[in-house]
């Protein structure tokens, strides 16, 4: 169970990582102007190979844009589980590929707390952005964080720029 784990991860990864070179260059219909910020909110379920666990928790994402399609920030999550919170925090660069697609990378912190120690690991996430209005999206998410565990996260995000 635990190489399926690994194997369906790394393959989220990838196919996240791989929008990122098989993406077409996209023109937007209107620019977006630089130095915007984003706030997003996540409603997530994540799910940890090695304990063979799923948890519902909740993400937030505060991104600066430098230019329509690079960005940067760090994200907060905290994961319901049964005896306690487990929180994280990600330092995270972030591209858009497409006006529909966002994709972040970066570090993760799992923070320590009485039923887990520090761990350092590697974060990866893909939204697909539906855009009702240039300053608001919603839509599916997609992510992964490898560490020492190797944990998938799906979930549903709204977004907001200003």
């Amino acid at each position: 169970m635990k190489r399926q784990g690994i194997i369906i991860t790394l393959c989220i990864f990838f196919i996240s990582m791989g929008n990122l070179s098989f993406a077409q260059e996209h023109k937007h219909e209107k620019e977006q102007e630089t130095g915007v910020y984003e706030i997003i909110t996540s409603s997530i379920y994540a799910y940890s190979f090695e304990r063979d666990k799923g948890v519902i928790g909740t993400e937030i994402h505060f991104t600066y844009w430098f230019t329509h399609k690079w960005g940067a920030g760090f994200s907060y999550t905290a994961k319901f589980e049964e005896e306690e919170t487990l929180h994280d925090i990600a330092l995270l660069g972030g591209i858009n590929p497409a006006p529909w697609i966002t994709v972040n990378a970066g570090v993760n912190l799992a923070l320590s707390s009485d039923h887990r120690d520090f761990k350092l690991g590697a974060y990866t996430e893909s939204e697909i952005n539906i855009r009702p209005t240039a300053w608001f999206h919603f839509g599916p998410v997609i992510g992964t964080v490898i560490s020492e565990e190797v944990e998938g996260t799906m979930g549903f995000h709204l977004g907001f720029e200003f």
